[in-house]
């Protein structure tokens, strides 16, 4: 995600509130609770009435967790932006299962009997989104609806719980785990659907188009949908698409830029490992000019953007990681990746990567929380992207660059679709360094806690 102000501008001196900061220190993120395994949509978008997305969705899940499980927590984060005024989303629960608990972006389901630790289950659900006229991620882009987080998935439980952060609207707070994904889709014969997954089939019925799309691993499922051009291109083994409301030299123009940052990223980091990625183009007056889902992007036109919401297809829908508690692990990479494409790193001091900020902002780590960042677009983003991105350029100038790919790889292979911490992103890098390197040094120069 690009958030709003977030291209370098002069230093900027913001007064910091005084807030209880949660310790960064490593923690276990092993799955300790309820795991999805699939999860099937069955989805019909009206344009009429202010425009809603309504159908039906069936999760399945394993219980990793230590006990029996009584009961589990969907994450319904369309109701995010608006904090429930109005609530954008009204689910039911299918019985024997039964509504619990509400909060604002969390719903308690009661299983109709215990699953026992190794077991499966199923939850099936029906749910209706309505619109959101305002640009942005969950909103209008033009003449494209952007559906993004609005589809309930289950909340993520690990040794220290469960993991229900609130939301955030210059940021993420979004930590969930992979499963494959089934979903028809039905529109408006005039539109089309930018989704996660990859379309297996499509056909006309009573005058609506029906899609019919999957993938094997995603952590979300996004769409956009509107009257869309469509212009198509391969890079190696994947089909790019790049949805445009204008002219098709536009939608080109963006298809050339993705699929070469795909395919450069698919070098030096690993396999991109879906067979399908859409790119949809977000008009310049969107809150947020980049924002990215599985196997989908929503961005600005710009080269720098484009390159920086394809680096998230790894660095976090390949990697993830709790975005609320370490928003680095994936913000920093995919800032530091696009800077590799485009922009340099001219104006990195790489002995001291937070130089260019002001004091005030020094005072912040690069592994603070989005309790500390929260909705302060500005310092969030020269922190996370630009001292985050500089502070990579500073690691590999130190280990060099045939090893800095190699810490890439490393981190990829290890944690494809599961979730890493910054004690295991530490690890690898310890496993790659050159004899003599000074961790504590690096760690100190890049504003991370021990």
């Amino acid at each position: 995600m690009i958030p709003p102000r977030a291209r370098r501008a002069a230093p900027l001196l913001v007064a910091l509130a005084a807030l209880a900061v949660i310790p960064s220190a490593a923690w276990a993120l092993e799955p300790a609770g309820p795991v999805p395994s699939n999860y099937t949509l069955a989805l019909r978008y009206e344009p009429r009435g202010g425009g809603t997305l309504a159908g039906t969705e069936t999760i399945g899940f394993v219980n990793r967790g230590p006990g029996a499980l009584g009961a589990v927590w969907l994450r319904l984060w369309a109701n995010g932006p608006d904090r429930c005024r109005p609530r954008r989303i009204d689910v039911t629960v299918a019985p024997p299962a039964a509504a619990g608990t509400r909060t604002c972006t969390a719903l308690e389901v009661r299983l109709p009997a215990p699953v026992a630790p190794g077991g499966s289950a199923r939850v099936p659900l029906r749910f209706r989104v309505a619109e959101r006229d305002a640009p942005d991620r969950f909103g209008r882009a033009g003449p494209a609806a952007l559906f993004g987080n609005v589809v309930p998935v289950l909340a993520a439980q690990d040794a220290l719980g469960l993991r229900l952060p609130p939301y955030v609207g210059d940021g993420e707070s979004f930590y969930t785990l992979s499963a494959a994904w089934d979903a028809t889709i039905d529109v408006p014969r005039g539109m089309r659907a930018a989704t996660t997954g990859a379309t297996v089939a499509e056909r006309m019925v009573g005058g609506r188009r029906v899609l019919s799309v999957h993938t094997d691993h995603a952590r979300d499922f996004g769409l956009a949908v509107g009257r869309l051009r469509v212009a198509r291109r391969r890079a190696g083994n994947v089909l790019v698409r790049a949805f445009v409301p204008g002219r098709a030299r536009d939608a080109r123009l963006m298809l050339g830029t993705a699929a070469g940052a795909l395919e450069a990223y698919s070098r030096r980091f690993g396999p991109y490992g879906s067979p399908e990625l859409d790119v949809v183009r977000l008009p310049p007056a969107i809150r947020n000019p980049g924002m990215e889902y599985p196997e989908l992007v929503f961005t600005a036109s710009q080269p720098a953007v484009i390159a920086h919401e394809v680096a998230h297809q790894w660095w976090y829908s390949i990697v993830g990681n709790d975005e609320y508690r370490e928003p680095w692990l994936d913000e920093s990479f995919a800032s530091w990746s696009e800077r590799v494409l485009y922009g340099g790193f001219a104006d990195c001091d790489p002995r001291r990567p937070f130089r260019y900020l002001s004091k005030r902002l020094r005072r912040l780590r690069l592994d603070d929380t989005m309790r500390v960042f929260g909705d302060r677009a500005a310092q969030y983003g020269e922190v996370v992207y630009y001292a985050g991105a500089c502070a990579l350029h500073t690691l590999q100038r130190d280990l060099g660059r045939a090893r800095m790919g190699r810490l890439l790889r490393l981190l990829v292979e290890r944690h494809r679709y599961g979730i890493e911490t910054k004690a295991e992103v530490l690890q690898a890098i310890s496993e790659v360094a050159p004899p003599g390197f000074d961790l504590d040094r690096f760690l100190a120069r890049a504003h991370l806690s021990p």
